[in-house]
């Protein structure tokens, strides 16, 4: 993948081309691709969060979290920056993994969807993939026992990323 300016954005939505290349490669990515055998079809093997951020700074409105089951933990940022190796960690990587083994409980709640392109919000995006697709649901309301219960799960990596120090030094271009 070639590197281009942090000033380069997709038009309409200011963010960088690198940070949709790696946001939508992850959420096309299969559990073939991992040699990963799942126990059921509604185990979630991939979550993907797209937080926005209140930022002037044109591509700093918005990171995605991305969790890979068993192998990765990234924060991709609106600007192309990565930030990658964080499931190095252990906390993390127990946060990661606690995340998709949970996640299954709100699948009938959420939308089965085959549009994953990103989009500017407000609020919380959440892309759960299993076997039999991937699950959406925007999280707007702060009331609902469901979004709560995700944003704590999104909540409980980032606090772990953020508590053994994860960002310093795992960022990339």
């Amino acid at each position: 993948m070639s590197k281009e300016s942090i000033f380069e954005f997709v038009e309409g939505l200011n963010v960088s081309p690198t940070y949709i290349a790696n946001r939508d490669q992850v959420l096309q990515y299969t559990n073939e691709d991992m040699n990963l055998r799942l126990d059921n079809d509604e185990q979630v093997y991939i979550a993907v969060f797209d937080i926005p951020i209140e930022s002037g700074i044109v591509g700093f409105q918005t990171q995605s979290l991305a969790l890979v089951f068993g192998l990765n933990t990234h924060l991709y940022h609106g600007s192309g920056s990565v930030v990658v190796g964080l499931e190095e960690r252990n906390p993390v990587m127990r946060a990661m993994q606690s995340v998709l083994i949970s996640s299954h409980q709100v699948l009938p709640y959420m939308k089965k969807t085959d549009k994953t392109d990103f989009y500017n919000s407000d609020n919380v995006r959440v892309y759960l993939k299993t076997k039999k697709g991937i699950f959406f649901k925007e999280l707007s309301d702060k009331d609902n026992k469901i979004d709560k219960f995700l944003l704590g799960m999104m909540y409980h990596v980032l606090n772990a990323i953020t508590e053994t120090g994860g960002i310093e030094g795992s960022i990339s271009n």
